[in-house]
């Protein structure tokens, strides 16, 4: 039953089933109580707001303290980034895979309280935050993240009690949060994700997710208008969960390329028809080599593939290039680089500065680090983004504009076996490796970074924290 409410001044919609919920919120966010009328419609409310007995004794009047002056030529610090502590806030970000719209007009409230933007101009070559990041899921997961148009969607893995849900979520141009759909999955996985689903969004194809469940099962979904989803297609088995499906278009249907867990290592292309119908099925692997991480390349068209096959020394990089139709051309080594880390990982992105291609590798005393190598139109040295210093997995993505190509990766801030992690985004373009950007978290350790760049130049950043999964706006010299 929907009824309406003042908050803070004004009259908005409110589910009258979670008035309680809503009245906690008002109250975490400072506004003061419903008016008189809006307590007579609900006795829930009305019974918080009842006046005291006429026998309870007046309270005494307390002079009001004087006002501080004003701190004149001080600016205002800035906000720290946001950090779902309270449960009552965390309870109105909550959506319910039951009736995922029904604490929405709640949780839209929070996002505009929590949201910070802020006019800013980035440094040269560089990129800066323009809204702090903040809670897309207030439950732990591991997310990815891919833009249509001015928009982003983001798609991710979270687990409740013995649960283990899909959820899919779209950012809208103005900064709403739209949740599009959740999907609890039939076999969990066993043990703590590593690697987040396969996602891709287009204006004209929708959005397309595969992910995977406890048994190694790969699934595609096709989400099409504001909400809903079509019945989910099992691609295959013997997947290794370990990597992320990648996910693209083509012509006329999505594309989707696997890690299958054999010895050695090998990875699958499938074609899609726009009914998402299974079209043809290609092995990628090249001849006498392994191939896993397969990665789409940002910002190339017709698509490219990219493989890893790592080894215990010089690990080969693999291209595959597609036709218009998703039609793949036999693979060859791009380049090869020193020992990746085990799994490997890859990102990939095209622009006029060339194709880049960042990887996950051993560094001294086998520390965990990130290289990055250009591998078009000319076959460049290998070089660091993160340098080895501490131990344990780090993930990267990429995007793409016309005259640079962006890395975001997981980097550690401090040395040793369990160190925290900020999420750092570097621009590279035809001069090379521009100043790096660090987003830290509340929470003190942010990791799984995830990377997309929208129509409008905006670059949307996801990652995992210890209380939930987090987006950021950036702005970048494009």
């Amino acid at each position: 039953m929907i009824g309406t409410k003042r908050v803070c001044g004004t009259r908005v919609r409110a589910v009258r089933r979670y008035q309680l919920q809503v009245s906690m919120v008002l109250a975490a966010l400072g506004c003061t109580g419903p008016k008189a009328e809006d307590a007579k419609s609900s006795p829930i409310l009305l019974a918080q707001t009842a006046p005291a007995p006429k026998s309870a004794p007046a309270a005494a009047t307390v002079p009001a303290a004087p006002k501080a002056p004003a701190q004149v030529g001080e600016a205002p610090a800035l906000p720290a980034p946001v950090r779902v502590t309270n449960p009552r806030v965390a309870e109105a970000l909550r959506y319910d895979p039951a009736d995922p719209l029904a604490n929405l007009e709640t949780a839209d409230a929070l996002d505009r309280q929590a949201r910070t933007k802020r006019k800013v101009d980035p440094p040269k070559r560089g990129c800066a935050v323009v809204e702090e990041p903040r809670p897309v899921w207030s439950e732990t997961g591991i997310a990815n993240v891919a833009a249509s148009g001015d928009e982003f969607v983001v798609a991710g893995y979270v687990t409740r009690g013995e649960e283990e849900r899909l959820f899919v979520v779209r950012i809208t141009a103005a900064g709403k949060l739209e949740p599009i759909a959740t999907e609890t999955l039939k076999v969990r996985h066993a043990v703590k994700r590593v690697a987040g689903p396969g996602l891709a969004a287009d204006g004209s194809q929708g959005i397309t997710v595969a992910y995977t469940d406890g048994r190694g099962k790969l699934f595609v979904q096709r989400l099409r208008g504001t909400y809903g989803a079509a019945a989910e297609l099992e691609l295959g088995d013997g997947v290794d969960t370990r990597f992320s499906p990648a996910v693209a278009y083509a012509k006329r249907g999505a594309l989707i390329a696997y890690t299958v867990g054999s010895t050695p290592m090998r990875s699958t292309l499938v074609r899609l028809d726009p009914q998402n119908r299974v079209i043809s099925t290609h092995d990628i692997t090249p001849a006498a080599m392994g191939a896993a991480a397969p990665a789409f390349v940002a910002g190339a068209s017709p698509p490219i593939l990219v493989t890893a096959d790592a080894r215990s020394g010089m690990s080969p990089i693999a291209r595959v290039v597609l036709d218009a139709e998703g039609n793949p051309s036999t693979p060859e080594v791009a380049v090869p680089v020193g020992m990746m880390s085990q799994p490997p990982e890859l990102a990939a992105a095209q622009s006029g500065a060339g194709t880049y291609v960042g990887y996950t590798g051993v560094g001294s005393a086998a520390t965990s680090a990130v290289g990055l190598v250009k591998v078009s139109p000319k076959v460049g040295a290998p070089e660091p983004l993160v340098k080895g210093t501490a131990y344990g997995p780090l993930h990267l993505d990429a995007a793409a504009s016309k005259q640079a190509v962006y890395f975001a990766m997981d980097a550690p801030t401090t040395a040793g076996k369990s160190p925290q992690h900020d999420i750092q985004v570097i621009r590279v373009d035809a001069q090379g490796v521009g100043p790096a950007l660090r987003i830290a978290a509340a929470s003190g350790d942010a990791t799984n970074a995830a990377i997309a760049r929208a129509k409008d130049g905006t670059i949307g950043v996801v990652f995992s924290a210890q209380d939930g999964v987090y987006f950021a706006k950036l702005a970048c010299v494009d």
